[in-house]
């Protein structure tokens, strides 16, 4: 853990990037060499208090301290960012490949210090993330991690860094037996598309996307573009673009929902110095750029191995995790039925809890791309893959990382059971409404 200790003053020199539901992520906008090229994610505090449960500061509950018992810095540990810290260390990194993975250090920071970051960064969240939760001042320490939207480290940029994040979801489609015949549709359609159907219904978006996550995932060059194509159409809070480290497409914190014609001519005045080709063109290079790139760098097979970890879907896995909390089936009452999974082992139902809360880890969380172009012929970097752009006849080095990796609490199983109810619920309801027999759109 570095020896430093941030106080009041450092404040002013880390501005708001981003947040997902749990981290605000700050960039570094100061002089000192030691935190150049970095970033931090700081922890939130819901507002309405209601973060823990059974899980306090001690770290994980008894309950996931069996489910995590092989890993025994994780179980030991008494302390939340520490234990995010060895879950991605110690789990996630592993599995997604050393290369593609940073977990970061921890660094000591004053209270002081989380109380003015959060008095300046009050105003630059959404107001809906901003209302909803506030950065935890109870905190000692924060996550200091290298941003990932700029290529050198320690030393200003020479060469405009493009870097794109993107959101991929979930990307193959459930088989499980335990799924329920009038949910069998989960099994032809992404649960994406379905909860976009949610989404619009509660206001969350203003149109659906046509983005389908098993394009991204297919492995063919052709699907691929298509996916990178529908995400940049609507964004929303799957596909971001940073310029040296500031955003110049997609949402903060909410995301947009539409790219304008607007929003992509100023878009491709950004990518002048970037893209060499004809005006009006250069935001379908980039995008095919994107494409390339995760066609050639294979990263997303890691990533999909990974999600398939939930071999049973949440309609079977919820039967275990009653099972293990030591609770009468809520799943099984309501149903007025008895589920098989009731009658395996315990060390198997360990690892379904474990395997299922892995795989949510990585179906929710980001793959950061960032390029930068380099001469033709010129010694390559041992660090960094190559691309040949062959529209642009450019070269690209490029590095790929996965992002947000935080471990799931135990106790979200309920919460992703319902969540899932609802999906379905609201996507048969709108089939009925169009009197439509099942079929993807």
């Amino acid at each position: 853990m570095e020896e430093i200790v941030l106080e009041p003053k450092d404040a002013v020199d880390w501005s708001y990037r981003g947040e997902g539901a749990v981290n605000l992520v700050l960039a570094y906008t100061g002089s000192s060499p030691t935190f150049l090229g970095k970033m931090m994610r700081i922890q939130k505090m819901p507002k309405d208090g209601n973060e823990n449960g059974d899980k306090s500061e001690n770290g994980l509950t008894t309950h996931e301290k069996l489910i995590w018992a092989d890993i025994k810095d994780l179980v030991s540990c008494k302390n939340k960012e520490i234990e995010e810290y060895l879950f991605v260390k110690h789990v996630m990194r592993p599995l997604l490949g050393r290369k593609h993975v940073n977990p970061g250090i921890r660094l000591l920071v004053a209270k002081e210090f989380l109380e003015s970051v959060e008095i300046i960064i009050t105003s630059q969240r959404p107001s809906w993330r901003a209302d909803a939760a506030s950065v935890d001042t109870y905190r000692s320490s924060v996550l200091l991690m290298d941003d990932l939207t700029l290529f050198a480290h320690g030393h200003v940029e020479d060469k405009p860094c493009l870097s794109v994040e993107i959101k991929p979801k979930c990307g193959f489609l459930p088989s499980s037996s335990f799924i329920a015949e009038e949910n069998v549709i989960k099994k032809s359609i992404t649960r994406f598309q379905m909860h976009q159907i949610l989404k619009l219904k509660e206001n969350g978006i203003s149109e659906t996307s046509e983005y389908d996550p098993l394009d991204l995932f297919s492995g063919s060059k052709e699907r691929i573009l298509k996916a990178i194509k529908a995400l940049y159409a609507t964004p929303q809070n799957n596909f971001r673009v940073f310029l040296n480290g500031s955003l110049v497409f997609g949402g903060l914190g909410g995301g947009i929902c539409k790219t304008t014609s607007k929003v992509e001519l100023a878009f491709e005045h950004i990518l002048k110095d970037i893209i060499k080709t004809d005006d009006g063109l250069r935001a379908d290079r980039f995008i095919e750029l994107v494409a390339e790139t995760v066609y050639t760098s294979g990263v997303l097979d890691q990533l999909l191995d990974v999600q398939k970890l939930d071999k049973y879907n949440i309609e079977g896995a919820i039967h275990v995790y009653y099972d293990f909390i030591d609770q009468p089936c809520k799943v099984c009452r309501e149903l007025n039925q008895y589920s098989s999974m009731h009658s395996i082992p315990l060390d198997e139902k360990v690892n379904i809890l474990k395997d299922f809360l892995i795989s949510a880890t990585a179906k929710d969380c980001s793959v950061m791309i960032s390029f930068r172009s380099t001469e033709v012929g010129l010694s390559r970097s041992s660090s960094h893959s190559n691309l040949h752009l062959e529209s642009t006849k450019q070269e690209f080095e490029y590095k790929v990382h996965f992002i947000d990796l935080d471990m799931r609490p135990l106790k979200k199983m309920e919460v992703y059971y319902e969540l899932d109810k609802k999906i379905m619920n609201t996507y048969l309801e709108m089939l009925k409404k169009k009197g439509d027999q099942p079929r993807c759109f």
